[in-house]
């Protein structure tokens, strides 16, 4: 008996504030069956959802996927499967579903795990990502300064690289900061680079510090919706900071 397969949408909602969602994933989470939602604890509050649930249905389904924070590729692997079978077994019943992610769904994100597991069963024309604004793109917009400019390139790196020997480019955009945040300001700081902490972008709890000083963050501990932005012409803007709308 053939499949009448339901379509299965990977949307990304943007870094924080609900008014960043493109039209495109508006339109989906009004229209699909089903929401899908990743956390890395099903106890916990999802920041995807609480940006995504203004656009949606009041009784639109829900379902929540854990996959959790850790290193254990094991671990990752088994949430990563068990969650493309909680899908499947919706798609193949025709719902359609939208997972929901945060910033792009193709830059770092738990939904491209999730799509290699899909797609072996999925057909082609039943999947549709839809792209989202990337937390990068927001910062640079949120205090008005380009993230490259002319012929100069632009990298994008996790904090897990070691990034001494690309400190040398003229913009760098930093993310997965929480967990290495001082060595990395350190080291910035040695090399007399500048850089722009943002955090919680679009959020209740955002916080954007001009020059952070590693000393600051000894004991702090850092959200891990964070990024830094690593820019030649940061000297001299001071810790002036743009007004929130």
């Amino acid at each position: 008996m053939n499949t009448t397969w339901g379509k299965f949408y990977g949307v990304g909602v943007g870094p924080g504030d609900p008014q960043l969602l493109t039209l495109q994933a508006v339109n989906v989470l009004q229209s699909v069956d089903l929401v899908a939602i990743p956390k890395s604890k099903l106890d916990r509050e999802s920041v995807a959802w609480d940006i995504a649930k203004t656009h949606c249905p009041a009784n639109v389904r829900l379902v929540e996927l854990e996959m959790p924070m850790t290193s254990d590729q094991q671990v990752l692997a088994k949430a990563w499967l068990d969650g493309a079978q909680t899908i499947l077994a919706e798609l193949k019943q025709g719902r359609s579903v939208a997972f929901i992610t945060l910033g792009d769904p193709s830059l770092y994100s738990t939904y491209s795990y999730l799509l290699n597991n899909l797609q072996d069963e999925l057909p082609q024309e039943c999947i549709v990502t839809v792209p989202g604004i990337t937390a990068m793109a927001a910062a640079a917009a949120r205090i008005n300064l380009p993230l490259a400019t002319g012929d100069e390139p632009l990298l994008v790196l996790p904090s897990t690289e070691d990034v001494g020997e690309y400190l040398d480019f003229p913009n760098l955009v930093l993310m997965k900061v929480s967990r290495r945040l001082p060595a990395m300001l350190t080291l910035l700081e040695e090399r007399d680079r500048k850089a722009v902490l943002l955090t919680r972008l679009g959020q209740s709890e955002e916080k954007i510090r001009w020059e952070p000083n590693p000393k600051d963050f000894q004991s702090e501990k850092i959200d891990y919706l964070s990024l830094l932005l690593v820019k030649k012409d940061l000297l001299g803007r001071g810790n002036s900071e743009p007004e929130k709308n």
